[in-house]
């Protein structure tokens, strides 16, 4: 059986409600538990060959109950907390209301290349400017004590320590930014999920606090790393806003 068919047959024979929040949850655990679990056993061995690596001294590096009581409880909650929402979302448009046209659209055929790719393209435009603007408002001094503070606790950050925020924060930047765009949209519920996909990964590798490679745009790991270390920078995601902004970094300014 090939995939479109596959797929026909799981739209045809399970509840709308339950493939949207069984594929939600089983792309965060592949795309982002999963990386930011292998970067954690990372830290916790500590070897040095992959301490080498670590674009922050060994002197700056959380500690280890740090990593697993603070970074792990605090991203799980707030895990917790995105999948109740979700799931009080989908009783309300399924079960309070009776309206699915409100909710994702989970279509019996896979999204076309072009649609698949002009979504997923807009999805990610649209989150970089939400999650800028809402990144850089988290850091007036109205709100960074009570609100963001508790995010930039790891001035060098780990991959567990990605959804550890307040969760007023969580909402703002780590969920409207997905969901808003997704819906103003209506993008099919695989490209959906592609996203979600694509931006757990990148947000467990922009905060693993490890070197790993540049991507073709510029991206590395040490550009949102610089951002916790100088909280003055990088306040975006894909660097577009904070190129128009002039809040782009890559290296460290040079003293002297």
């Amino acid at each position: 059986m090939d995939i479109p068919t596959r797929w026909t047959s799981i739209v045809q024979r399970h509840p709308t409600p339950l493939i949207e929040i069984a594929g939600m949850l089983g792309t965060q655990l592949v795309t982002f538990w999963l990386p930011a679990g292998l970067f954690t056993v990372c830290d916790l061995l500590a070897w040095p060959s992959l301490q080498r690596y670590k674009i922050q001294p060994a002197n700056k590096q959380p500690s280890r109950v740090s990593i697993i009581r603070d970074a792990f409880f605090g991203s799980l909650l707030n895990q917790l907390l995105s999948t109740t929402l979700h799931a009080l979302q989908l009783l309300l448009v399924h079960v309070v209301l009776h309206r699915p046209d409100l909710g994702y659209r989970v279509a019996p055929t896979l999204p076309s290349q072009p649609e698949f790719i002009t979504e997923f393209a807009l999805c990610m435009l649209a989150r970089e400017i939400i999650y800028y603007y809402c990144h850089r408002l988290l850091h007036h001094p109205l709100f960074y004590a009570r609100f963001h503070r508790q995010h930039h606790r790891f001035r060098a950050p780990v991959a567990l320590a990605t959804l550890y925020a307040h969760p007023v924060e969580h909402i703002l930047t780590n969920m409207l930014p997905i969901a808003w765009p997704a819906r103003l949209l209506d993008v099919h519920i695989v490209t959906l999920w592609a996203f979600v996909g694509a931006v757990g990964l990148k947000a467990a590798l922009a905060h693993s606090g490890y070197r790993l490679w540049e991507t073709p745009d510029g991206w590395k790991p040490e550009v949102h790393d610089l951002h916790h270390e100088l909280m003055t920078v990088n306040y975006g995601l894909i660097g577009l806003l904070d190129r128009v902004h002039g809040t782009r970094a890559t290296e460290k300014p040079k003293r002297g």
